[in-house]
């Protein structure tokens, strides 16, 4: 896609409080080929056994007083509620996974709101030298965006990647130090009555601690 700051089309951003969706807010609010875009920010309150949603928040509505106060872009904030808390019953050992959500309740957003014609992802080059399966689940939740739109007769946005040259590493010192202390990333939270605390040693823990105690 030919970003250029003549484009006025609405951009979707799909915003969970995590350090790579907030590395694409940064961008998307800072970056002057991006000035003219309004710009939508999604929050989805996925409850699930990770018990994960009440500690986004938390992080989503810091970040976001933030970056109203210190940056002068506005942008319009939109939120659902995605719940499998129901699936215990099940004994099942698998949920939907985040990104299949995020690209079906995206993909709603932009059926109902016709001038979003991007949608901003938070992939990483991390993401993209990680290996795996990621390609694989990259074109699945393209295929759950494009499935809403098969009864449209407009062309589905098309997605961006603000922060696909960067690294994890690259990403967390983009972003200004009190939002450092913000972002969210724990997947097993732990609570000390309303405040989250990362449990400090779920995988993405012990990655995270390896960012903060680097170096830029």
């Amino acid at each position: 896609m030919n970003q250029t700051k003549t484009e006025k089309a609405t951009i979707l951003c799909m915003f969970s409080g995590g350090i790579d969706s907030t590395g694409v807010l940064h961008q998307l609010l800072t970056n002057e080929k991006f000035e003219e875009h309004p710009i939508i920010l999604h929050h989805i309150h996925i409850h699930n056994r990770e018990n994960r949603a009440r500690a986004e928040l938390q992080a989503v509505k810091e970040i976001l007083a933030y970056y109203k106060t210190n940056v002068q872009k506005e942008f319009v904030v939109t939120e659902s509620v995605f719940n499998t808390m129901g699936f215990a019953g099940l004994k099942a050992k698998r949920f939907p996974y985040d990104m299949d959500v995020c690209a079906f309740y995206g993909a709603n957003l932009a059926v109902a709101k016709k001038e979003i014609r991007h949608v901003a992802w938070g992939r990483t080059k991390t993401d993209v030298n990680s290996g795996g399966n990621f390609e694989v689940r990259m074109k699945r939740m393209q295929d759950v965006f494009n499935s809403v739109w098969v009864l449209e007769k407009e062309q589905p946005p098309s997605f961006i990647f603000p922060i696909i040259d960067y690294d994890k590493k690259q990403i967390w010192f983009s972003l200004p130090e009190p939002v450092r202390k913000m972002v969210w990333w724990c997947r097993t939270p732990v609570y000390e009555g309303n405040i989250a605390r990362p449990c400090g040693s779920c995988g993405t823990c012990l990655q995270v601690k390896e960012l903060i105690n680097g170096k830029e």
